[in-house]
């Protein structure tokens, strides 16, 4: 027993964490592997590995350091814990092979970095968030017009110009 936690008890914490990260109960699985015990000089080492579906991709986690199979399992479920909760906070990790390579991963679209995409829309477009909906329109039809590449426009600003707008229409939930 790891600590004096039962390997139920992870066991459990393991199902309770894949439900409350949305993964079914048909999409993980535990396996256990003696990892060919006799290449072992401690003969009661078990393996474990846990796989699981996640965004259409099988992840797979496994401890076999530990000569107690509960203690494996148990460092399992802290990392899908901790894999979990990272990914709540915008962590990427898909592809690592160990759990430090969690801290070299790159954050996905912050708060921060939408505002500041979201603004950089509005200076390409030479409006502010403050302006009505139908001056933006106003604004992007008369741009668009001037960089449209069928009247010698630049196509290059064309096309920033009409992603800029869908940004801030997506935004302000208006049709664009």
């Amino acid at each position: 027993m790891a600590f004096g936690l039962h390997i139920d008890q992870t066991r459990k914490d393991i199902r309770d964490t894949f439900d409350k990260w949305g993964v079914k109960k048909e999409n993980y699985e535990i396996v256990w592997d003696d990892g060919g015990k006799e290449n072992y000089t401690t003969p009661n080492r078990y393996g474990v590995r846990v796989r699981y579906l996640r965004n259409n991709v099988w992840q797979e986690v496994s401890c076999l350091n530990y000569g107690d199979k509960a203690e494996n399992l148990r460092q399992c479920f802290f990392l899908i814990d901790r894999l979990r909760i990272a990914e709540r906070h915008g962590v990427q990790y898909q592809g690592l092979t160990y759990s430090k390579e969690i801290v070299a991963s790159s954050p996905i679209d912050t708060e921060k970095d939408r505002r500041e995409r979201l603004l950089e829309a509005y200076d390409t477009l030479g409006a502010s968030p403050d302006d009505l909906p139908e001056l933006i329109k106003k604004i992007y039809l008369q741009k668009s017009q001037y960089y449209h590449p069928d009247h010698n426009g630049n196509a290059e600003k064309f096309k920033r110009l009409n992603e800029a707008y869908k940004l801030i229409c997506e935004s302000r939930g208006i049709q664009s």
